[in-house]
């Protein structure tokens, strides 16, 4: 059995999204990007990308809309992205920009609980 590889320095290995309810953020981001949970504790979720760990959501009390970290999810598509954000009861912050210097666009969501999230891609619009 070989060694598991280092995570790269400087780099980061770990995020996570503050939120007031945890069953309205499980169903949004799940919703939106396809992403399953996994119990962790009291309050706390893992966030799973298939069967990668990638994050987590832990239950915070009361928040400023704007408290927490904001995260960059790499998108297949962007405009689908953005609708299923809608759809799940979130709202578009804003709709694709181009990032510049042929590093693809970029977009903003707000979930339920008014969480900034950005997303990314290297796909042009269809």
């Amino acid at each position: 059995m070989s060694e598991p590889t280092p995570a790269p320095v400087n780099t980061v290995t770990w995020w996570e999204l503050p939120v007031t309810d945890l069953d309205q953020a499980k169903s949004f981001y799940g919703a939106v990007f396809g992403w399953t949970f996994t119990p962790f504790g009291e309050g706390y979720e893992g966030i799973l990308n298939g069967s990668e760990m990638i994050g987590g959501l832990w239950q915070a009390p009361e928040l400023a809309p704007s408290d927490g970290i904001r995260v960059y999810v790499n998108v297949a598509d962007l405009e689908a992205t953005l609708a299923a954000a809608e759809a799940a009861g979130g709202t578009v912050r804003n709709t694709r920009e181009e990032v510049g210097g042929d590093m693809g666009w970029w977009a903003q969501i707000v979930d339920p609980g008014g969480r900034l999230v950005g997303l990314c891609t290297d796909n042009a619009a269809a």
